[in-house]
């Protein structure tokens, strides 16, 4: 018996060795991960991604059952540093570029590299569909989401015309906004479906997961989230048109509004269980794992963890990225931060142009958390519309605090994209610029938006390219400044789009070079 107790006095000793490392793995990982993580949680709190908070959960419940189902034996193995590796490549990649989503699909890569050197290549392609479901917890990078929201805006709203006109309604389709003759509806970006789809396929996700059946039936769970959430929300705009045109504008507000989105959402929820129960009927040997929904029974492998190298140089790699990252070191470096006049003092006449300087709200201000900016409206006595003119400057870009595209703003302020293009505009002296070109049209109103980023010299109309300009001059001059500049005119009444082109054009090559003596360039003068 004493020998018993010496043999396995070690090997509990171990083993607690092993524990106190992965769980001291995972608080490095949390640890720089930490202030990503917080923007993470703002996202849940918005009702698109309000189901991510409850994914962790069901994502512990899922490994937890497959592993005492399965009873993998634990191999550590080298492996796990390459994913830990790429996780720190990707939180470098969210702290210089401003790009939060890099951070979070590293920490999951980051939580998958630990259980790789901890458990082995083995027991973590065990527990993988936990790790993948955890994804679904994770905002899309905004211009997607943006993209998404648009094309799902226009669709419901063509499909929602198309419901009306079935029950007889007389209606008429501009975009995204619905005339019924009394009242006119606009699909906004709350309405685009999006708070179904994301809730929804994640379920979906998981409903394929528990379903144990042939591959084509999973496939077609998973993947009939989509035609349900698209077909669901325009069968709402539809009803809601009509009790709008039954009842009044109401009937597509407050409550009422609300109301009817939850049963919508509850009713996909249904039509998607009920699919996965008539496809249980169809053949023999399917079911469904209930059981995941309660606690697991028995071991979680069928060996003990063990005190090896890849183990010690795992724990060692993750307190690495927690120096880095959750200390700050990389926000901490020096950068160089240009000088440049103030944009208050941005030119108020552009030969017959005037400018009235105009304010930016305090909460705007708090949220957009600018370095400096100019905001007027430009008149001339030869035009019939003004010319909006915005710069917003940041002496250095980081997490929460970097250029937004106008892409996203738009809609978000009840504006439809009707058309978008990149265009190149000649300007004098031979030089030329090139903007993003947008018509927005709101009601019956109708404006022409020209803009682009200025990053350190650079012209640059995608967010992409300006994520990546900044990655790369962040590494190389240690520089991350940079501007967004919009320019907006109305198309007046008697006007064409022509007429409001050649207007913005004409104020661009005025007020081009000034914006090029107010925005610092590649080359700065020596300090």
């Amino acid at each position: 018996m004493t020998a018993q107790v010496s043999v396995m006095a070690p090997q509990i000793s171990h083993q607690k060795n092993c524990l106190f490392l992965a769980m001291g793995c995972i608080a490095f990982i949390v640890s720089a991960y930490w202030h990503d993580g917080s923007d993470l949680m703002a996202a849940w709190q918005t009702e698109e991604y309000s189901h991510g908070m409850v994914i962790p959960l069901i994502a512990v419940l899922l490994a937890w059952h497959r592993l005492t189902e399965v009873r993998p034996a634990i191999q550590p193995s080298w492996w796990g540093l390459l994913f830990l590796g790429i996780s720190g490549i990707l939180f470098l990649v969210a702290a210089l570029a401003a790009f939060q989503t890099a951070a979070h699909y590293g920490f999951i890569l980051a939580l998958s590299g630990i259980s790789i050197a901890f458990l082995g290549t083995k027991a973590t392609k065990v527990i993988t569909p936990a790790l993948i479901y955890l994804f679904f917890a994770v905002p899309l990078p905004h211009l997607v989401y943006t993209t998404l929201s648009q094309d799902l805006q226009l669709f419901s709203s063509t499909m929602g015309v198309w419901f009306l006109d079935l029950v007889g309604i007389s209606v008429y389709q501009e975009g995204n906004i619905i005339d019924l003759g009394g009242y006119k509806l606009q699909v906004v970006e709350a309405c685009s479906g999006l708070r179904y789809l994301f809730p929804l396929i994640s379920f979906s996700y998981l409903m394929a997961y528990l379903l144990e059946d042939k591959a084509w039936k999973r496939l077609i769970v998973f993947l009939s989230a989509i035609p349900i959430t698209v077909f669901m929300n325009s069968l709402r705009i539809g009803i809601i048109g009509v009790t709008v045109n039954w009842w009044g504008i109401e009937m597509a507000e407050g409550f009422i509004h609300e109301f009817e989105g939850w049963v919508v959402f509850m009713i996909c929820v249904l039509i998607l269980l009920g699919e996965v129960m008539l496809l249980l009927k169809v053949g023999t040997g399917g079911r469904f794992h209930y059981e995941v929904f309660g606690p697991a029974h028995g071991s979680l492998f069928s060996s003990q963890l063990e005190l090896t190298t890849p183990v010690i140089a795992a724990t060692s790699m993750s307190a690495v990225l927690c120096v880095v990252f959750g200390m700050g070191i990389v926000n901490q470096r020096e950068q160089v931060i240009p000088q440049h006049p103030p944009f208050s003092t941005f030119p108020k006449t552009l030969e017959s142009w005037n400018g009235k300087q105009l304010t930016l709200e305090p909460d705007v201000l708090v949220g957009l958390q600018l370095s400096d900016y100019v905001l007027a409206d430009y008149t001339s006595e030869s035009e019939k519309s003004p010319v909006n003119f915005y710069i917003a400057y940041y002496d250095t870009q980081r997490v929460g605090s970097a250029t937004h595209s106008p892409s996203s703003c738009i809609p978000g302020g009840g504006w439809q994209i009707a058309d978008r293009s990149v265009q190149t505009i000649a300007l004098p002296d031979n030089k030329s610029v090139t903007v993003s070109r947008f018509l927005i049209k709101q009601a019956n109103v109708t404006q022409l938006v020209y803009f682009w980023f200025d990053e350190r010299g650079r012209d640059i109309t995608e967010t992409s390219y300006a994520k990546w300009y900044m990655l790369v001059d962040s590494i190389t001059m240690h520089r991350t400044d940079g501007a967004l500049v919009r320019l907006v005119t109305p198309v007046a009444n008697g006007e064409n789009e022509a007429d409001a082109e050649k207007r913005l054009q004409q104020f661009l090559s005025l007020a081009y070079p000034s914006i090029k003596t107010f925005i610092p360039g590649s080359s700065l003068p020596p300090t």
